[in-house]
């Protein structure tokens, strides 16, 4: 089911309205950060695959195969599910964090230094915090544009260069940040050949978990109830109304930029082409041998195409100078 133009703005004037003066501070907070590049990870993936691990019953049913493969493949999780990796012996290579307001001392405080080996991705919107108070390999900032523009806001105020397409959720989040898809057309930004989906359930079973290892969700799983479905095994599976609405972009967002995703989420409300067991795809590669020759092309092509856009400032700058002395000479 599409979503219209109309229902994405509203989600976004009504986030707006709600956050802004928080949203403000904090990429203030950030503007204090070095603003590192994206552009450093473009096609960092070619030849290999990437879990994105959300936070759905889904992640806890399949982490044993995760932990079992986790050096045959990048892994990038959200901030509710960091955690759960580095207690079940996971490293994450990427953790994503976008909310104004997710808990630092609940998801992250307790594994503040274990993330020496994971780099941060931080909205510069995000709670500072986890910026601040973890080892982290690296951090890199970006800001999320969406439908009404706020980019221009947020990213003037944090001196963030770098600009995503805003998602509905974190966790659609990490698919967008992966392959960066908009308006502007379609692309693979990382490069993976295959990017699997693992939690992003949008729901959950009766007989279940609401989150991976949390079987009520702080009272999610009694208050969100909103919906009764059938999710994409044929099982009946309860959801609500804004993991619905998130189910329903994810699936526009794949469907519509064909993008080479498989959802190895068991129980999901994600309804894209390509499903299938996670021990069956997670340990896909094609020729990796391939990444550092595409990425140094990669940064040939950036750099020429900077030098023809100088060029042609350049010329343009003198065109108008003629032009003027044309105008003077009359």
């Amino acid at each position: 089911m599409a979503l219209s133009k109309d229902s994405i703005v509203e989600q976004s004037k009504s986030a707006y309205n709600q956050w802004a003066a928080q949203w403000r501070e904090q990429a203030k907070t950030h503007s204090k950060y070095a603003m590192k590049p994206l552009t450093d990870f473009v096609n960092s993936g070619v030849g290999k695959s990437i879990v994105l691990c959300a936070t759905g019953y889904s992640l806890e049913q399949n982490i044993e195969v995760l932990k079992k493969h986790q050096n045959e493949v990048d892994i990038m999780c959200c901030d509710k599910s960091l955690g759960i990796l580095i207690d079940n012996d996971i490293t994450p290579d990427f953790c994503v964090v976008c909310d104004a307001n997710v808990s630092y001392e609940k998801y992250m405080e307790p594994w503040a230094h274990d993330v020496q080996n994971t780099t941060l991705f931080m909205n510069v919107c995000g709670n500072p915090d986890w910026t601040k108070k973890g080892n982290w390999a690296d951090r890199y900032f970006f800001v999320n544009e969406d439908s009404i523009q706020s980019e221009i806001e947020f990213g003037k105020l944090s001196q963030c260069p770098n600009m995503i397409p805003a998602g509905t959720n974190v966790s659609n989040a990490m698919l967008i940040f992966v392959t960066q898809c908009s308006n502007k057309g379609r692309q693979n930004f990382f490069g993976y050949d295959k990017i699997i989906l693992l939690g992003f359930d949008y729901c959950w079973h009766p007989d279940g978990n609401y989150y991976a290892f949390d079987y009520d969700g702080g009272g999610k799983r009694y208050y969100m109830k909103h919906v009764m479905a059938v999710d994409s095994s044929g099982t009946m599976v309860y959801t609500s109304n804004n993991l619905l609405f998130s189910a329903q972009w994810a699936e526009g967002y794949v469907k519509n930029f064909q993008l080479p995703i498989v959802n190895c989420s068991d129980h999901s409300m994600l309804g894209v082409a390509k499903h299938g067991k996670l021990e069956d795809h997670i340990g896909y590669k094609y020729k990796p041998e391939h990444r550092n020759h595409v990425m140094d092309l990669t940064k040939k092509l950036m750099s020429m195409r900077k030098e023809i856009k100088d060029i042609e400032g350049y010329l343009q700058n003198i065109g108008k100078e003629h032009w003027r002395q044309f105008k003077l000479s009359l």
